[in-house]
């Protein structure tokens, strides 16, 4: 029985995620380091940690004005978080609500 099952999630990790309503995929960004003109790396500081940015790249059948490609901030712990291997690579996405967007990077 678990057979099936873990070839089930294989299998469905494989086909487009496809949100529903008023939810928007989003493939999250890393936070980045900064090195300042001395060439000291700082760390992403507690306020970078607390936002965290992505791509957009599917939305819900009743989502206005987001669209695939945008770049958007959302809260750190916001979303569901949704893993999948796509070429052999693990991919991190998040199922996020619309209003989990607070904010577009233009």
């Amino acid at each position: 029985m678990e057979d099936r099952k873990s070839k089930k999630l294989n299998s469905a990790s494989t086909k487009r995620i496809i949100p529903r309503g008023k939810w928007v995929l989003v493939r999250p960004l890393a936070a980045s380091n900064r090195e300042t003109e001395h060439g000291l790396i700082l760390p992403a500081n507690e306020e970078q940690e607390q936002k965290a940015q992505g791509i957009v790249e599917a939305v819900g059948d009743e989502i206005k004005g987001i669209k695939v490609g945008d770049e958007v901030i959302f809260g750190m712990f916001a979303g569901e978080p949704i893993k999948s291997r796509e070429g052999g690579k693990d991919i991190e996405r998040k199922l996020l609500l619309e209003e989990d967007i607070v904010a577009f990077i233009k």
